[in-house]
């Protein structure tokens, strides 16, 4: 008798926990009336609750909404290449920082674009030479270390510490 009250149930509970499911990934639906304003409000909002993907939905769909609205798709640009560099990827983040930095020498639209976005982008690259640099330089005390271990040495002065 159990088996049949199963049978009834079971799609209910299956279409509960698909909608729950299919709804915890996907951006909010974007309403075709949304204003420039709206579009960078969201996409805040989705980048304070570390939801990027999101974000970065929501600045495309902006730039290709948007696409004379100079001053706004270079915002949309400088926010899209910072995700990249805040999730870890700098060489995304890098290219990107790199093209704006392009547009604002030779865009003819370039006298439009804020120039915060300009220094923001050589702050992002900067911090990006720094992140390389430090990655260099542990790859090569592991180098050593791993070398030193094949050779029994150490990186330490041991018989000084004792």
């Amino acid at each position: 008798m159990l088996r049949p009250k199963f049978i009834v149930f079971f799609p209910l509970i299956a279409f509960v926990v698909a909608v729950l499911t299919s709804c915890a990934g996907s951006p909010s639906p974007i309403d075709e009336n949304w204003t420039a304003e709206m579009f960078f409000k969201n996409a805040q909002e989705e980048m304070d609750e570390s939801r990027y993907k999101t974000a970065l939905y929501y600045y495309e769909v902006f730039m290709v909404r948007y696409p004379n609205n100079y001053q706004r798709v270079i915002a949309a640009e400088y926010e899209r290449a910072f995700i990249h560099y805040k999730t870890g990827d700098l060489k995304t983040a890098e290219a990107e920082y790199r093209e704006i930095l392009r547009k604002y020498e030779e865009s003819p639209y370039a006298m439009l674009y804020p120039t915060r976005f300009e220094k923001l982008c050589t702050i992002g690259l900067q911090n990006i030479e720094k992140q390389k640099a430090i990655h260099r330089r542990l790859m090569w005390r592991r180098k050593e270390k791993e070398w030193a271990e094949a050779h029994g040495e150490s990186l330490t002065d041991e018989e000084a510490a004792e």
